[in-house]
């Protein structure tokens, strides 16, 4: 069985976009897989790798690292089961993979960063605080002035694929798709360690990150 090495947190929260998105694309894909939680200050458990991130996915005869590289691995080796429905499909997936990580998560990140300490503890808890606030050169609370100038941002960056679904019900089209589950990953990621209030209830993209919630039983 397929193992993959998921990022956690306190009470075995699993909060990694990246992590979300190989889970959803096994999910509707229905491959059976298992996963491994592992904690920032577990690094010995992903040891084998010679990588410091998550996921991995450890398969028959290997290992594969990377989101991305993990979603064409399984597109690649489950033939009836592909992730990619054409060229255009994965071109535009990547494209979303690209856009989400480089422009999305770095907006979201300034709106919850205050608050992923609360879904971790002990040494986590303090790895994180430590290397973030090295990265941002400050304090992770320094962003809280601009959450609102934030959160409108992220409303407006978001506003193309929000006609989108509002044409077709899903990023992919009339049914959900690896594009969804590759945007879907951040939002899952916001409402798992935040109380911000992201978008309105009254959003197509709220009303289609519920649906790929039920779809996606999580």
């Amino acid at each position: 069985m397929l193992k993959l090495y998921d990022l956690s947190g306190k009470n075995d929260l699993r909060f990694s976009p990246p992590c979300w998105v190989v889970k959803i694309c096994l999910i509707h894909r229905q491959i059976d897989f298992e996963t491994e939680p592992v904690k920032f200050s577990e690094k010995d458990k992903i040891q084998f790798s010679n990588q410091k991130l998550v996921p991995i996915l450890k398969h028959q005869t290997g290992f594969v690292c990377d989101s991305w590289d993990i979603i064409n691995w399984i597109d690649q080796n489950y033939n009836n089961k592909k992730i990619f429905l054409n060229i255009s499909s994965k071109n535009f997936s990547n494209f979303l993979y690209l856009w989400t990580s480089r422009q999305l998560l770095p907006i979201l990140f300034k709106i919850i960063a205050h608050e992923i300490p609360n879904v971790l503890e002990g040494h986590d808890l303090d790895y994180f605080i430590r290397t973030r606030e090295e990265r941002i050169k400050g304090p992770i609370t320094k962003f809280i002035p601009e959450i609102s100038d934030n959160i409108k941002e992220f409303r407006k960056l978001i506003s193309p694929i929000r006609k989108i679904i509002e044409i077709n019900g899903y990023i992919s089209g009339k049914e959900p798709g690896v594009e969804d589950y590759i945007f879907f990953g951040n939002f899952k990621w916001v409402y798992s360690c935040s109380s911000c209030y992201l978008l309105d209830e009254c959003d197509p993209i709220y009303n289609w990150y519920r649906r790929i919630h039920k779809i996606t039983n999580l």
